[in-house]
């Protein structure tokens, strides 16, 4: 084989490798959330406490936990739609979900607000009883 020939087919194979890797990294990487869930907080509870005051939020079973600024609680799961990082957190100042890792944001409802959150995210029930809170679903 020639140095040309040899040239040409190497190139042709790395130019296919490069092109097949760009295309898989450009494509919309949505990533399906986590499954259902079903667990009760108890509010008196000093770990959980802090859901008591709107704008407040944890994690606990891969799951945001949150006290909206209206007062009521909301849930979705921890991992974004977006590439599967567990990084979903509640943004008190925007009302909303954000995901630090690209810059997703959700609705409380779920809904993508921009780009990154196209794929939306997965909501729990809150059902509270006295000082027990219930999230299930999804």
């Amino acid at each position: 084989m020639e140095r040309r020939e040899f040239l040409e087919k190497v190139g042709a194979g790395a130019a296919l490798a490069l092109a097949v890797t760009c295309l898989g990294a450009c494509s919309t990487n949505v990533t399906t959330p986590s499954g259902p869930v079903d667990f009760t907080l108890d509010l008196s509870q000093t770990t959980y406490a802090s859901l008591l005051t709107p704008g407040n939020y944890l994690i606990t079973n891969n799951c945001v936990v949150a006290r909206g600024t209206d007062g009521l609680y909301y849930a979705a799961t921890v991992i974004c739609s977006h590439q599967g990082a567990k990084n979903v957190y509640y943004n008190k100042v925007l009302n909303n979900y954000t995901c630090t890792q690209h810059g997703a944001e959700y609705s409380l409802a779920g809904k993508g607000l921009n780009g990154n959150g196209a794929g939306g995210l997965t909501i729990y029930s809150c059902v509270l009883s006295g000082t027990s809170l219930h999230v299930f679903g999804g």
